[in-house]
């Protein structure tokens, strides 16, 4: 379900509110635009599945101003919404759509 909802932001580039409970992190609601879901493999050959996320504003863990890009791990979200009564996003000017670690893709805008 969760990925379902973020490839649904996607095609509609449309924000989401969401929380991140990932051990050691700050928890609480987050604002942002996703821009990519994809298999990462890590040096030791195992893999997960991260989401490119342009943060706008909520919890965070980082000192930098909003939007920040961040990349979160997918297993550590919940409660994803789809805000479809804000309008679509812009596309980042610092998404590169041909990053490398794109390689094993599941959804980009």
């Amino acid at each position: 379900m969760k990925l379902q909802l973020l490839q649904q932001a996607i095609e509609q580039k449309k924000p989401i509110s969401f929380e991140y409970n990932k051990p050691g992190k700050i928890h609480g609601k987050r604002y942002g635009n996703t821009h990519a879901v994809f298999i990462m493999t890590r040096k030791d050959t195992s893999k997960s599945i991260k989401v490119h996320i342009v943060q706008t504003s909520g919890a965070t863990d980082s000192e930098k101003d909003f939007p920040d890009f961040r990349m979160f791990d997918i297993v550590d979200i919940t409660n994803i919404c789809i805000l479809h009564e804000q309008p679509s996003f812009i596309i980042d000017s610092r998404y590169n759509p041909f990053w490398t670690g794109y390689a094993d893709l599941i959804a980009k805008v």
